[in-house]
């Protein structure tokens, strides 16, 4: 899958990924700023360092995905579950996490600055003095 994603990119496309199964793909590093991933299974995809920038991933599933260092900002993730994802030092900022299941999820130094959190689910998720939360939020 990785292989028509980059030929994809190399020809100056976007292509739709939505209701994918791309269980334990490794995307990490791409530009996918913009692609349509709604409702497509992510379970321990690699994305790390990965540029999803205004990307749609309405109700994904994600569980334990790598989103370290990902570029999550304005990106669209209404609804997604994203159980024990890790997003380490991504950037969430002025995403759309309306009730988005972030629970066991590890967003130590994450940016959630902007953020619409509502109805966000934390429930065993980790962060630390690092993490920046929407202003008035209170994890």
């Amino acid at each position: 899958m990785r292989e028509q994603i980059e030929d994809a990119l190399r020809a100056g496309m976007k292509i739709s990924l939505n209701g994918r199964d791309l269980n334990g793909v490794d995307l990490s590093g791409l530009d996918l700023s913009g692609f349509d991933f709604s409702y497509a299974t992510l379970d321990n995809a690699r994305l790390s360092g990965a540029n999803l920038s205004g990307a749609i991933l309405w109700s994904v599933r994600a569980h334990q995905a790598d989103f370290t260092n990902a570029d999550l900002s304005g990106a669209n993730l209404g609804t997604a579950d994203l159980r024990q994802a890790n997003l380490r030092a991504a950037s969430l900022r002025r995403a759309k996490l309306l009730g988005t299941t972030l629970d066991g999820a590890d967003l130590s130094g994450a940016d959630l600055r902007e953020a619409d959190v509502t109805n966000v689910i934390l429930g065993r998720a980790t962060y630390d003095a690092r993490t920046q939360w929407p202003q008035g939020f209170r994890p």
